[in-house]
């Protein structure tokens, strides 16, 4: 199943930032937890039929184009932090948004709290310790993306990948 679920996060995340950033991705084989740059996070909680939080991980000069391509502004030298976190935490929603179904079904809902950022250092500490239930790394032009889907408890059986 986690095989399963680090594809679906991957396919999701990377048709997410093409689709709203032009940001063109590719998955690569998960080594380790090394990220070679500065970047920045931001996470999302969300309840329903199962609970827990998705956290992405941007290189931090890939934010800046994040926030152009996203928020269509002309003058990348003039987007302030704030702007581009922004766009962090839009695209963490949206790819939250569409992975939900994708693992439940259209037909659950969801209650998906705000975004936030998590750490403007790169930093990915889940309080309880837990592993996360998916993660993936998408290589971009600029940096990379790593995404960790961590889930409270089992995700039920008959939910996973939409066959309820």
């Amino acid at each position: 199943m986690k095989e399963q679920l680090n594809k679906e996060l991957s396919r999701v995340a990377g048709e997410s930032l093409e689709k709203l950033a032009f940001i063109f991705s590719f998955s690569e084989d998960w080594k380790d937890d090394t990220f070679p740059e500065p970047a920045a996070v931001a996470s999302i909680s969300f309840a329903g039929p199962f609970s827990g939080k998705l956290a992405v991980k941007i290189s931090a000069r890939v934010l800046v184009e994040l926030a152009v391509n996203m928020l269509g502004i002309d003058d990348e030298e003039t987007v302030p932090p704030d702007q581009q976190y922004d766009a962090l935490k839009e695209m963490a929603n949206i790819i939250c948004g569409n992975l939900l179904p994708v693992i439940a079904g259209e037909t659950l809902v969801f209650n998906i709290d705000a975004p936030k950022i998590y750490s403007k250092d790169g930093a990915i500490n889940n309080d309880d310790g837990r592993e996360p239930a998916a993660a993936t790394r998408l290589s971009l032009e600029d940096g990379q993306c790593d995404l960790f889907l961590f889930i409270d408890g089992p995700i039920p059986e008959e939910l996973v990948l939409g066959r309820a």
